[in-house]
């Protein structure tokens, strides 16, 4: 009966971190769209290494027009990514993979290594 009970204990938290990490990634969808395109991760790694530029900037590296490279700029923004300011009359964006983006990354890596590695998982 005990045995059974804990069997059941064990089943629901998992049940529990499954439904976690589930809701981690559908909150993390927008992070994983913007980076899941080529020319976004190229221009993501062009901030890794210049920290601050505007569209001009990145136009000058890639072969696109400048709405283009403004709509990717756009959905990294939204995404959390890159931050911006406006100095004049030009918007300057810089890296930001805050700590919101990288809590949110780490979260879903630790929960599913927390069902892989989960005890109820050689009972299955």
């Amino acid at each position: 009966m005990k045995n059974e009970q804990n069997a059941i204990e064990i089943q629901n938290d998992t049940l529990k971190k499954k439904e976690a990490l589930l809701h981690e990634i559908r909150q993390s969808t927008e992070i994983f769209k913007a980076m899941s395109d080529p020319i976004r991760q190229d221009i993501l790694m062009m901030f890794m290494i210049n920290k601050r530029m505007n569209v001009a900037q990145v136009v000058e590296q890639f072969r696109l027009s400048r709405p283009a490279i403004s709509h990717h700029l756009k959905i990294l923004r939204q995404a959390g990514i890159l931050s911006s300011i406006k100095e004049k009359t030009e918007v300057y964006y810089s890296l930001t993979f805050g700590d919101s983006v990288i809590e949110r990354l780490k979260m879903i890596v630790h929960t599913a290594e927390s069902i892989l590695n989960d005890p109820a998982k050689m009972h299955e």
